[in-house]
């Protein structure tokens, strides 16, 4: 399981970071409030897609959160990843909510000058509390121990994660 989580965050994050010299060009589908982003990293290779949402401050409208979901390969697990801003209490981790129900509390597993991230496997009860929900929660600590709420839409999941499965 450990090795699935690991190659899932290394396919969401090569969707941002591979040289696009390297890929094809990037597609993306909006659904609501979530987009599809899918790109061949090699010519010969599979497509990659990613599910996707960012949350942003709406003061600044700077990044304050992203909600990723993907598979690293046919037939294993989807995988979710959070990034959180850095500057966050990292013993804590993160708890996420589908509406008013804890889905989860995961790790923080590193940072980077995009924020933290925390990732893990999504079971098939949880692709029916997405798909059926109406809003997420993502609640991490301040450095002061003080806990801070992040909402997120689900409108739009249930058709991005549909199209999500047949790529």
């Amino acid at each position: 399981m450990q090795k699935i989580i690991l190659i899932a965050a290394a396919i969401i994050a090569a969707g941002t970071s591979i040289a696009a010299a390297q890929s094809t060009p990037k597609t993306t589908k909006k659904f609501g409030d979530w987009a599809l982003s899918c790109r061949q990293l090699k010519t010969d290779g599979p497509e990659r897609c990613v599910l996707f949402q960012d949350i942003l401050w709406q003061t600044s409208g700077k990044r304050i959160l992203n909600v990723s979901i993907a598979r690293p390969a046919k037939g294993q697990p989807y995988v979710a990843a959070i990034t959180a801003p850095l500057g966050i209490l990292l013993p804590a981790g993160l708890t996420l909510h589908v509406d008013e129900k804890e889905l989860v509390r995961f790790p923080l597993r590193f940072c980077n000058i995009n924020g933290c991230r925390g990732q893990f496997p999504i079971t098939e009860d949880m692709q029916k509390l997405f798909t059926a929900g109406k809003k997420g929660r993502v609640i991490f600590r301040q450095p002061n121990g003080q806990p801070l709420r992040v909402e997120f839409s689900l409108k739009g999941f249930a058709a991005g994660f549909m199209d999500l499965k047949t790529k």
